[in-house]
């Protein structure tokens, strides 16, 4: 009994050995084979190709919206001009100032949005500014100029405020909340960030109040008409670096 187990225990190695040998017969290989003795070569097994498909975000960018193309000023329901200082005031509201790919969210953008790709992140400012001989208001009845109704801000300035949402200091905005009374050609801050508080998302939104104020003691020389004001150009100028 005991040599019956031991030759069925070699015919099954034999067997296995067996089929080792018909299945590595069966390898398609890469190594040069053939009928002749092998001598030291060099082969090429094949050439693969790699690729990979990565998102690439956009880049970061300040941006500032909406653009205003005018400002328009009233005064007081019903109010007219009687010969008495009158106040016209005008707004700017929901002002969007922010950081991020795109150029007119009136919300706060996902952080992954926009990437800086490792670049210092650029500060930024905004500035309101009169040019030289642009400071004043004309006046005129239809197409009827009437300079003594006209005057320059240094007799009556505009006056400009701006209001800032809670969120914009937490976003590492300086916002300027000093009241501006501009009286002549010149420049004034609304707010700035400096860069190391810039990030893919900061955001402020806020609004601006204009007030301008007719003089007194004024006499128009069309009497029973509609004047028209107009006043200084202001330019808007966002500045990064």
């Amino acid at each position: 009994m005991r040599n019956s187990k031991l030759v069925a225990t070699k015919v099954g190695i034999a067997a296995s050995m067996l089929g080792m040998v018909v299945a590595l017969s069966g390898i398609t290989s890469g190594f040069a084979a053939g009928g002749n003795a092998p001598e030291a070569d060099e082969v090429t097994a094949g050439s693969p190709t790699t690729s990979a498909t990565v998102e690439v975000p956009p880049w970061c960018g300040w941006n500032i919206n909406p653009v205003v193309g005018s400002i328009t000023l009233s005064p007081a329901a019903g109010a007219e001009y009687l010969g008495l200082a009158l106040a016209l005031t005008g707004s700017t509201t929901s002002v969007n100032a922010y950081v991020g790919a795109t150029g007119s969210s009136d919300v706060a953008l996902a952080s992954d949005n926009c990437s800086w790709f490792g670049k210092t992140p650029l500060a930024a400012s905004f500035d309101v500014s009169i040019g030289d001989g642009n400071a004043k208001f004309t006046a005129a009845s239809g197409l009827n100029a009437d300079s003594g109704m006209g005057w320059d801000l240094s007799t009556e300035p505009l006056v400009i405020t701006n209001e800032f949402s809670d969120g914009c200091e937490a976003a590492g905005f300086v916002p300027n909340t000093t009241t501006a009374s501009i009286a002549a050609a010149v420049t004034t801050n609304a707010w700035s960030i400096p860069s190391l508080s810039v990030s893919t998302n900061d955001f402020c939104n806020y609004s601006v109040e204009y007030t301008a104020t007719i003089p007194g003691g004024k006499q128009p020389v069309y009497g029973d008409s509609t004047y028209i004001f107009t006043g200084p150009t202001l330019i808007h100028t966002l500045t990064t670096e």
